[in-house]
């Protein structure tokens, strides 16, 4: 992860009046951007936390398509760590 790349893009959202939470999170998944660049932007541009950040790229529609990766990443977390119990 390049942060002044990131920096840069997000200087240059900033520019552009870009705020709007879902426009922002629209936009980085159109670039391409992986999930922590995105929550690293949109912490930025949109005066978030990191938590908040992360929790808001969660809520937002325009990832929803990759909840269902996130929740079968999230199901064999937890279940590894069911089987290292036992």
């Amino acid at each position: 992860m390049d942060r002044s790349l990131l920096d840069a893009l997000a200087s240059k959202f900033t520019e552009d009046g870009m705020t709007e939470q879902e426009e922002v999170f629209r936009k980085l998944h159109d670039l391409g951007k992986s999930p922590i660049e995105t929550i690293y932007v949109a912490s930025r541009v949109l005066g978030l936390s990191l938590p908040e950040a992360k929790t808001a790229l969660y809520q937002s529609a325009s990832w929803r398509d990759q909840h269902e990766n996130w929740q079968g990443i999230q199901a064999s977390l937890s279940d590894g760590q069911d089987n290292n119990l036992h």
